[in-house]
């Protein structure tokens, strides 16, 4: 009896741990890059962009920096996605009427330039080479590389994210030490600490969603958020400041709604605003026809689901998103 349940004991051990094993092969972290792998991934698909005033002439410098990443290709095209304040002249996507706005043309004297970490090309961006949604800090630029032999790596869209998620970060960052034309690509990791989606927050934060704690400085707008497996989890673009007062006897107070954290957009928010825009995205005469990568539905079924039942979705439009 004694050897019959020792057998038994045995096989219930055997089973148990080979189900941790399934587990562990299977989850999500099991596909984890190491720091190398990620930073190979985003050194080869991360891009600056600079606004340069009286570019080709003795009297050149940057005006303004950001942050661009490459996530997709078709034929001699790659698509950078970025925030549409990079390319903008001033951010005035949210209220047109005010005031402090002024023409988003930029001057004659301005032009912007699309390069690599190591600089070995520069492409030009006119206007007519980027979209943008004026409700959505999001652009695409479209760059052709018909005489370039450049190797762009595409980055991946990402799938399921939570708070207490380790997630890494890339950008071009106009900090001390940095501060040159050609700016040097900064990465950092961390956590997602929150998902803010109700109407108050996102009218706040215009439609950034997800909060993190990875450092983010000017000149890194536009830069990805990705996850272990090196999947594009959202476009970064905007950071929380402290906002400090000093009272009447010399105490100092502080804004604790603000606490330095990072904002990003979840890069699920452009599928969405594709589908309910009028832009010509999907004009088949239009260069940015085929800037959308599609996803695998199996992969991402909750997104397909959501955007399936959005009563601005587009159907047609919604199944050539995914394959």
């Amino acid at each position: 009896m004694g050897f019959v349940i020792s057998v038994f004991g045995f096989f219930k051990l055997l089973i148990r741990n080979f189900i941790l094993l399934i587990f562990f092969i299977f989850s999500p972290n099991s596909f984890a890059l190491d720091t190398f792998e990620l930073y190979g991934k985003l050194n080869s698909s991360t891009v600056r962009i600079n606004i340069w005033e009286n570019y080709g002439t003795n009297n050149a410098e940057v005006v303004f920096g950001g942050s661009g990443i490459v996530f997709n290709k078709y034929r001699d095209t790659y698509f950078i996605l970025t925030n549409a304040h990079v390319v903008l002249s001033q951010y005035c996507l949210t209220d047109s009427d005010d005031p402090n706005c002024v023409d988003r043309l930029w001057p004659d004297s301005q032009s912007i330039y699309v390069d690599t970490t190591d600089s070995s090309y520069e492409y030009y961006v006119s206007d007519e080479d980027f979209i943008f949604w004026e409700d959505l800090d999001l652009a695409v630029i479209a760059l052709d590389a018909s005489d370039s032999e450049e190797n762009f790596q595409i980055l991946e869209i990402g799938g399921q994210w939570h708070p207490l998620q380790q997630v890494y970060s890339a950008g071009f960052p106009s900090v001390i030490g940095n501060l040159k034309d050609y700016r040097d690509l900064f990465y950092d990791s961390c956590a997602v600490n929150a998902g803010i989606f109700d109407e108050e927050g996102m009218l706040a934060l215009n439609n950034y969603s997800i909060v993190h704690d990875c450092t983010i400085s000017g000149g890194m707008s536009g830069g990805p958020l990705v996850t272990e497996d090196g999947k594009l989890l959202a476009i970064n673009g905007l950071i929380g400041q402290p906002s400090l007062e000093q009272g009447y006897l010399g105490e100092i107070t502080g804004d604790f709604d603000d606490l330095n954290y990072a904002f990003a957009i979840h890069v699920y928010d452009l599928y969405q605003a594709v589908l309910s825009t009028d832009s010509g995205n999907f004009n088949p005469r239009s260069k940015f026809y085929n800037f959308l990568p599609r996803l695998a539905k199996e992969e991402h079924q909750v997104l397909y689901d959501f955007l399936l039942n959005d009563s601005s979705g587009d159907k047609r439009r919604l199944n050539r998103m995914f394959r």
